[in-house]
């Protein structure tokens, strides 16, 4: 569950271009709002913990990371606004990539109880995350494979949509859209 949010992104842009490459799909795709859909659970969950929850949950890991809150944005995409199922996938994506299904307290919530995976060393996650990485980086070493993984894909994607190259990067930061 402990993806930091430059490899959400990195994955889900390298998964879009090889898809957009093999499977002729999502060419219309702004890769800034799918850059924004795969790190949208945490863009929701954290503030709420901030304002709030975490002090209720001891969790900064709340709705937006459940099963509910996902199928929720697939069937509402699928119902009114079908032209953003790029989005919802990336969205979704999020929750693949964090293997949630692991922390059953809070991927099934409300079903489990109305408790939230208390992530990090004592719920140390909104109070001192550098402290709650840590906890996580240094007891689940599988997580620096992950992070290492989401540095090939970035790479991987600025090599094959040449974005090393500065008229190419400044097309793609302002407008979204890579050159085939």
């Amino acid at each position: 569950m402990t993806m930091l949010p430059q490899s959400h992104v990195a994955y889900t842009w390298l998964t879009l271009s090889l898809a957009q490459e093999h499977l002729q799909v999502g060419e219309e795709a702004d890769y800034r709002l799918v850059a924004l859909a795969a790190v949208g659970p945490d863009l929701v969950d954290k503030p709420l913990a901030w304002a709030y929850f975490y002090q209720r949950y001891k969790s900064a890991v709340l709705f937006a990371h459940t099963l509910l809150a996902h199928g929720s944005v697939l069937w509402a995409t699928a119902r009114y606004a079908p032209q953003w199922w790029l989005y919802a996938l990336a969205f979704v994506g999020h929750a693949l990539l964090d293997r949630l299904w692991f922390y059953p307290s809070t991927f099934y919530w409300p079903l489990r109880g109305w408790r939230f995976h208390v992530w990090g060393k004592r719920g140390s996650e909104q109070t001192e995350i550098s402290k709650a990485y840590w906890y996580a980086f240094t007891r689940r070493p599988e997580l620096w494979g992950w992070e290492l993984g989401g540095l090939l894909a970035l790479g991987w994607f600025v090599w094959r949509r040449r974005l090393y190259q500065w008229p190419r990067l400044r097309q793609f930061i302002v407008s979204g859209k890579v050159d085939r």
